[in-house]
């Protein structure tokens, strides 16, 4: 699989007793990683013994860290030079397991920039079955550049799946992605334009809600769409075959929900690297996401684990409804 990930990061997780504003707090363990979507999802296909290659913008002053970084892991990267910083994400995650984010923008590109980063996609596309176009798009990237990516492995017979921030989502709907894979909050952000309401593991309605999304997203353009939501399942919406699917999800106990949708993008991608079953790709997905949520890094999955929990994905029953 190749992954388009521009907008590279570096990821600094600390582990805190609690999160006080406005006080002074000791992390108990730190990690630093190369980070980015992208990368997390070539982190579970390498723990699957599956090649996986990120095409990533890398900032000439963090360059040699974060190459190295990236090397460390095993990570194959096609890395497209820029000016300017990476940016980084600062994580914490409590005793209690509440998790705090922290992303910053980045450097901002320029036309020739992002240019050089099209030109490297398209050389490395051949011989791929499917992209991953996943993660935030740099500043000065144009909001329309996956859709132009999208048009790019269409035209080298290649499946395009796109995972972004709404606005970046809604902008590549016109060039038909074969699959979108927001969560339920950027699904809803994407389609009103508005902030997306806030998931609670209370919310009743949340099967409705996705779906509905997944069916409004597939009229907006994508081919296909799934929408996450996190413990409670997944909505796939299918036009080619005038359906919406719900998928139950399995529950863990969570260490950290952290990369947790890029494991689910990265269980999808495994399975339609081999099956064109959008359902077994979607149960795939979901038992790799749960797995991943019983680790601390992002996209940190064990298979054997991931194997057991999508036995008993495939035991949860399904909702079917027509494409309205």
């Amino acid at each position: 699989m190749l992954i388009a990930t521009p907008n590279l990061c570096l990821d600094r997780t600390q582990l805190v007793p609690e999160l006080v504003l406005g006080g002074v707090m000791r992390a108990r363990q730190v990690e630093v990683t190369a980070g980015g979507k992208g990368v997390n999802i070539a982190r579970v296909a390498r723990a699957h013994h599956r090649p996986a290659t990120v095409v990533g913008l890398v900032a000439d002053n963090d360059r040699e860290r974060l190459l190295r970084l990236l090397a460390e892991e095993g990570a194959d990267v096609v890395d497209v030079p820029m000016p300017g910083d990476t940016r980084n994400a600062i994580i914490m995650i409590e005793q209690g397991g509440r998790t705090t984010i922290v992303n910053e923008p980045g450097s901002t590109i320029d036309r020739d920039t992002w240019r050089r980063y099209c030109a490297a996609i398209a050389t490395s596309l051949p011989g791929q079955r499917t992209l991953a176009c996943s993660g935030s798009l740099p500043p000065g990237a144009p909001e329309d550049g996956y859709g132009q990516l999208v048009e790019l492995a269409h035209q080298a017979g290649v499946l395009a799946v796109v995972d972004t921030a709404p606005g970046a989502l809604r902008a590549s709907l016109p060039s038909g992605p074969d699959l979108v894979k927001p969560n339920l909050q950027e699904a809803e952000a994407a389609i009103t334009g508005a902030s997306g309401l806030l998931l609670t593991d209370a919310d009743s309605d949340v099967r409705d809600r996705a779906m509905d999304a997944a069916a409004t997203l597939c009229r907006l353009g994508a081919r296909n769409a799934a929408v996450t939501a996190g413990a409670h399942g997944v909505a796939l919406a299918e036009p080619a075959k005038q359906r919406v699917r719900w998928f139950p999800a399995v529950k863990v106990e969570v260490v950290s929900a952290v990369g947790a949708g890029d494991s689910f993008l990265a269980g999808v991608l495994l399975e339609l690297e081999t099956n064109d079953d959008w359902g077994a790709a979607m149960r795939r997905g979901s038992a790799t996401a749960s797995a991943s949520c019983e680790q601390l890094r992002a996209g940190g999955v064990d298979p054997d684990r991931a194997a057991e929990l999508l036995t008993l994905v495939a035991q949860q029953p399904e909702t079917v409804r027509e494409l309205p």
